[in-house]
């Protein structure tokens, strides 16, 4: 089944999203640290993309070496309306750091897209919100059929 399954890791003010994606045979993951306020602001913007099928919205965690150089995205979610009726695009961008210091080489990487209805995406939009607040161990976007 293709989807992406999200799980967070609560401390404090700020959560570690850690995405799985199963895209096609393929899969792979990665995670991001975020303030909460950055998590529920994206909720807010795809509940409004969703529902005014216009715009986008993106949610993104990235990392740099000390030097400022080589930057990874390492969790990255990126929404676009498809269609009017109702379709939307989520780009969706995981990658993993095996440790500090390691070569370009050892980095997995993983990017594909999910497409999905208002209901489903919606469903997601809901899911990540109770998992900010403890409520759900995972939140999933499962593609469409």
């Amino acid at each position: 089944m293709n989807q992406l399954t999200v799980t967070i890791d609560l401390e404090d003010y700020t959560a570690g999203l850690t995405g799985k994606l199963d895209l096609n045979g393929f899969s792979g993951y990665g995670e991001g640290w975020f303030n909460l306020s950055e998590i529920e602001n994206f909720c807010d913007s795809l509940e409004q993309v969703v529902n005014k099928v216009e715009g986008t919205t993106k949610l993104i965690a990235g990392q740099r070496n000390l030097d400022g150089s080589e930057y990874l995205e390492r969790l990255g979610l990126r929404c676009s309306v498809i269609a009017k009726t109702g379709v939307f695009s989520i780009h969706i961008s995981l990658s993993d750091y095996p440790y500090t210091g390691c070569r370009p080489e050892e980095i997995r990487k993983i990017t594909g897209e999910i497409k999905a209805d208002t209901r489903k995406v919606l469903n997601f939009v809901s899911q990540l919100r109770k998992l900010c607040i403890g409520k759900n161990t995972e939140a999933i976007l499962v593609a469409n059929g």
